[in-house]
C-alpha cells in the first residue's frame, strides 16, 4: 500500500462501511504529478469501480492541497480526469 493509499484510508478509519468500499483503491496505483493525482486501474470495469469512490477519494485530498485534479488511468487505453473541487465546510477541520 502506498502513501496515497494509506492517507485515504486513514481518513476514513473511523467509519468500516466507507472503508470497505474503498477496497477497490487496494488494487490501484497511486501516484502525485504536477498537481495531478493519478490512480493507475486494473482494466476498464475496476476504473469504474474507482470512478464511483471519487466522492470519497476527493475530501482527504483535497484537504491537504494535494493536487487539483484526479486522474483515472488504464495503463495503454483509457483516462479520465476528474476537478478536485470539494467546498469545504467549516466543521472539517474541528
Amino acid at each position: 500500500m502506498d502513501r496515497l493509499q494509506r492517507l485515504v484510508l486513514s481518513f476514513y478509519r473511523e467509519d468500516p462501511c466507507i472503508e470497505a468500499e474503498l477496497e477497490p483503491l487496494l488494487d490501484c496505483r497511486m501516484s502525485r504529478s504536477w498537481g495531478s493525482i493519478r490512480i493507475e486501474c486494473v482494466d476498464q470495469e475496476h476504473l469504474e469501480e474507482v470512478s464511483a469512490l471519487l466522492k470519497h477519494l476527493r475530501p482527504p485530498l483535497a484537504a491537504l492541497g494535494l493536487g487539483r485534479q484526479i486522474v483515472l488511468r488504464v495503463p495503454g487505453s483509457l483516462q479520465r480526469t476528474y476537478p478536485m473541487d470539494v467546498p469545504f465546510h467549516s466543521d472539517l477541520f474541528a
